[in-house]
């Protein structure tokens, strides 16, 4: 099996997740698809995006207006990332998952790169309240945020904000 490269033919959505608002736009490069995204996929984005609304440290960043990209290539191999806006860059990223992952281990990985980019690429530390980084994690088949200062679960990805106030 080759290594995905997110230039192979692939179907990408672009899904805009603002404002409670979301929608889904889809672009095989030959037309559109008359279908929706993989749902656990789809929900591991939402869940992300709801969460990257609070606890950023470090570099302010506006993601009130994100488009996420989500694209499966020809060995349904997944990539996702996001398109870039005022002043935060874009990027895009393959790590071997395929369409038919759950939703926790999607949402768990779409947390981390997410988290990784932020710190490798535009100096926000998040999740984080400056000290350290909360960590994304599968606590069974559930995605969650765990402190990893005792390694306790804070809240399931996607409460992130509800939960803020209570990780010290």
């Amino acid at each position: 099996m080759t290594p995905w490269s997110p230039w192979d033919d692939s179907i990408t959505w672009r899904i805009p997740l603002f404002d409670t608002v979301s929608g889904i736009d889809a672009d095989s490069g030959t037309g559109r698809p008359s279908f929706d995204p993989p749902e656990a996929w789809a929900r591991a984005l939402a869940a992300v995006a709801l969460d990257l609304r609070c606890l950023r440290h470090g570099r302010s960043v506006n993601l009130d207006r994100l488009v996420w990209d989500l694209s499966i290539n020809g060995d349904y191999h997944v990539s996702v990332g996001w398109q870039r806006i005022r002043g935060l860059g874009g990027f895009g990223i393959g790590g071997g998952l395929t369409v038919d992952v759950s939703y926790g281990e999607a949402a768990a990985w779409v947390a981390e790169v997410v988290q990784d980019d932020l710190a490798g690429y535009e100096f926000v530390q998040w999740p984080s309240r400056g000290r350290h980084l909360l960590r994304p994690r599968l606590h069974g088949a559930d995605p969650v945020w765990v402190d990893p200062h005792g390694d306790v679960v804070l809240c399931p990805i996607g409460h992130l904000c509800e939960n803020a106030g209570s990780w010290r």
